[in-house]
């Protein structure tokens, strides 16, 4: 473990727990979370000119103050779409790399909220839990009213959510 690059670990991000046991035979994490002393008394102990590289998720804001007790760092890695957590422009004057998930997951996004908004209209989801249920004794289907008919309402949060994923495309893919 002594001579393993040091991540710092701020957060921690969601998927930490599963990146863990893959990884720390490669690297040394370190976990201010898991102690009392706030960040800068703990990198104190912790030698922060060989932390390298820090890990972290969209709840935690790495600013300009923290970048400054890292001397050493050349990694910032996230595991957010977005780097409005991140001072990037500290981070370039500092020559630092700034790597995210970015548009990554995007597309399944989308493609979930499609899922979503099918399931809800027709009622998918309450028909199979119907099924596992009510049907015990075979009892009809035409019991159960499977979603067939679509208010205007439904269209205008259909049309709703279709202009919000627009928006959402354009921010992801031209802001960039």
């Amino acid at each position: 473990m002594e001579g393993l690059p040091k991540v710092l670990v701020l957060g921690p991000p969601q998927c930490f727990t599963s990146l863990q046991p893959l990884y720390s035979h490669k690297f040394s994490f370190l976990k201010p979370h898991l102690s009392d002393l706030s960040l800068q008394h703990f990198l104190h102990h912790h030698t922060p000119p060989s932390i390298t590289a820090i890990l972290c998720g969209a709840n935690y804001s790495v600013s300009a103050k923290v970048l400054h007790l890292l001397p050493s760092l050349r990694l910032i890695v996230t595991t957010s779409a977005g780097t409005e957590h991140i001072d990037l422009r500290e981070c370039r004057r500092l020559g630092i790399q700034v790597a995210g998930a970015g548009a990554l997951f995007s597309e399944d996004v989308a493609d979930m909220a499609v899922a979503l908004l099918i399931d809800g209209m027709r009622k998918i989801s309450v028909a199979d839990r119907w099924l596992r249920t009510q049907n015990r004794h075979n009892t009809p289907w035409d019991l159960f009213p499977l979603g067939s008919k679509v208010c205007i309402i439904s269209y205008l949060i259909i049309f709703f959510l279709f202009f919000y994923g627009l928006l959402l495309y354009e921010s992801v893919f031209y802001n960039n």
